[in-house]
């Protein structure tokens, strides 16, 4: 049926020779013969069956003009359903009468069929954010909106929507949710970045942003969001980095380059931050800060060029007033200067002013020693309960396997000693020194940007982990000997302040190794490698299997040479007589722990610097 007039002669042959190039398939023909019969009489309009297609066929010749009359003359005609609606609609909003195009939509949308009520609202919803309908576009989208179906640009209008309408949480909220189900795009990690940064979570916004470089590396936006929240974290190493490789594939930044050189600064590189200083031009709209920059590098005794100086309102140099206090003095210039670049931003005028009161210090230290265990108390176990369970899971494990062989193979061994107390009394205590030594080997490595706040001290670290293994396996030894002396056999306990003692030697002689093959792996990784194999042979030759009283005399003279079999076997003889050992001797395994630690702290300090450039 054509909605067109009959009786008009011109109408009618324009209305015919279209049906018939339709009805024949010849496509090209047909829109022809109706964009010719557009622009030149206002009578002509096609069948209704053809009404859709012609329609799509204007939008992808972007004949955007003449689809508006065309849809107008058909509703002037008296076709009026969701359709005509639709069309018209989207031909309004094509010819940028966004406010009208809406209103279209909406009525659209009341009368359309269910499975289209959706699409026309998501448009209507776009529409209305365009037009600065936010409260009403954002309802449209809320309720609306199914992430798994929905075109990607109504997800990105939506989430501007709700940018736009300050509620950043829903935007977070509907960004997360978008990039679960239909993964991550540049433009919503930006998104998502920006609204993090704006609310001063640094991490987030330069987690946010780095994420987004992984899809678009040549994102210039997000790169310099993460740079700028490096920058803000307050980490200087990190920000360093982050703002140097962003310079070299955006050159033209200022803002950039003035972090960069504040960091620089702070690190003690004034060479570094002048040569950057030097490519910022005169007369950018960061003037005010390369020139307070070019102030301090003069002040540091730097080569300024007199155009980069302050300047007063008479235009002479201001006048370089130094400020009081520690930071002028010679010697601590002198001691400053001489201060690893890695561990510079600790230092500043309040830290060294306060470094003579060793109350502070104290404080400052268990602080920050409290802090990193509760850090790595989490790292390591999770956040949850359950986590703790494999601190015990793994001796467990030991135990079992070592008892089931003692059992069935050397039983006779234990002297009439519980199987599962001979086993867990010399597992459980050698783990102190295992693990005690796996926690510290990386240590430093792996806190690296802890050591970017000022309170934070490399030995707090290795104190931090160190302590948090001792109280974890001692938490666990007492849990084995507990459960031994409830539900397996009753023994007789000896002297806690023996067993304490031995677990103790055991503990620092862990710390001194890791701290000395921590620090010798930076020569050389294989030399960790190494270690690894000898701790092999330690778990075999200290006592787990065997007590030095039990071994043949000419066996048991080299035997004794290894100073964690007199500890494993000094703890062992607290839980029974028999296993007491008179070859213990706990002098020579503590001169030996000692020995160990003060090479492990002189290790530490020789080629700490070398560790932290790895």
């Amino acid at each position: 049926m054509s909605l067109s007039v009959v009786d008009h002669a011109s109408f009618s042959a324009q209305a015919e020779e279209f049906s018939r190039a339709y009805a024949a398939g010849e496509e090209d023909e047909a829109v022809r013969i109706a964009i010719a019969a557009l622009e030149t009489d206002p009578a002509f309009a096609p069948p209704f069956e053809s009404l859709w297609w012609l329609c799509g066929e204007l939008l992808a010749r972007r004949k955007h003009r003449l689809g508006l009359e065309l849809t107008e003359r058909v509703w002037k005609l008296g076709y009026n359903g969701w359709r005509a609606l639709y069309l018209r609609g989207i031909f309004l909003a094509l010819n940028r009468e966004i406010e009208p195009a809406a209103e279209v939509l909406d009525s659209a949308r009341k009368v359309a069929p269910a499975n289209m009520q959706k699409e026309i609202a998501l448009l209507e919803a776009r529409l209305r954010a365009m037009a600065g309908q936010i409260s009403t576009a954002l309802e449209l989208f809320r309720e609306h909106l199914k992430f798994k179906k929905a075109n990607a640009r109504y997800i990105a209008a939506a989430l501007q929507t709700a940018r736009r309408a300050g509620d950043d949480d829903l935007a977070i909220r509907w960004c997360r949710r978008a990039n679960k189900l239909i993964g991550e795009t540049a433009p919503r990690m930006r998104l998502l970045a920006e609204i993090y940064f704006e609310r001063e979570e640094w991490q987030k916004a330069r987690n946010a942003a780095e994420a987004g470089t992984q899809i678009a590396r040549k994102n210039k936006p997000l790169g310099r969001i993460a740079a700028r929240a490096a920058y803000r974290e307050d980490n200087g190493i990190q920000a360093i980095n982050r703002l140097e490789a962003q310079l070299t594939k955006d050159k033209d930044w200022t803002e950039g380059k003035i972090l960069l050189c504040r960091c620089l600064l702070v690190a003690g590189r004034d060479a570094e931050a002048l040569r950057i200083l030097k490519t910022i031009e005169a007369g950018s709209d960061c003037e005010v800060e390369r020139r307070e920059l070019a102030a301090r590098l003069q002040g540091a005794g730097a080569d300024v060029a007199p155009d980069m100086v302050p300047i007063t309102d008479e235009g002479e140099p201001k006048p370089r007033r130094k400020k009081p206090g520690s930071g002028q003095d010679s010697e601590v210039k002198k001691i400053m200067s001489s201060i690893p670049v890695d561990f510079l931003p600790r230092w500043n005028e309040e830290t060294l002013a306060a470094r003579g009161n060793p109350f502070a210090a104290i404080m400052r230290m268990a602080h920050s020693v409290r802090t990193i265990m509760l850090r790595e108390t989490m790292a390591k176990f999770g956040r949850h309960e359950l986590g703790y369970l494999w601190a015990v899971l793994e001796p467990m494990m030991h135990v079992l396997v070592l008892s089931f062989i003692f059992y069935f193979i050397r039983l006779r061994d234990t002297l009439g000693m519980n199987v599962v107390l001979f086993v867990s009394t010399g597992v459980v205590p050698l783990f102190f020194y295992l693990k005690t030594y796996g926690g510290l080997t990386n240590a430093l490595r792996q806190n690296r940007p802890l050591l970017n706040h000022s309170l934070v001290q490399p030995m707090d670290i290795f104190f931090a982990r160190s302590v948090l293994e001792f109280f974890t396996q001692l938490f666990v030894f007492i849990l084995f000997v507990s459960f031994i002396f409830v539900f397996v056999e009753k023994y007789t306990f000896g002297s806690a302040l023996s067993v304490f003692a031995n677990v103790f030697g055991l503990w620092i002689t862990g710390i001194g190794a890791g701290l000395i093959i921590g620090s010798l792996a930076s020569l050389a990784d294989s030399i960790k490698n190494v270690m690894d194999g000898v701790n092999r042979l330690v778990y075999i030759t200290s006592g787990v299997f065997f007590t030095l009283d039990r071994m043949p005399p000419q066996v048991a003279e080299y035997a004794a040479y290894n100073p964690l079999l007199h500890f494993v076997d000094g703890v062992r003889g607290n839980f029974s007589p028999l296993m007491g050992g008179s070859r213990v001797d706990i002098v020579y395994g503590y001169s030996w722990a000692v020995a160990i630690l003060v090479l492990g702290l002189i290790a530490d300090r020789a080629l700490r610097r070398r560790v932290l450039d790895r």
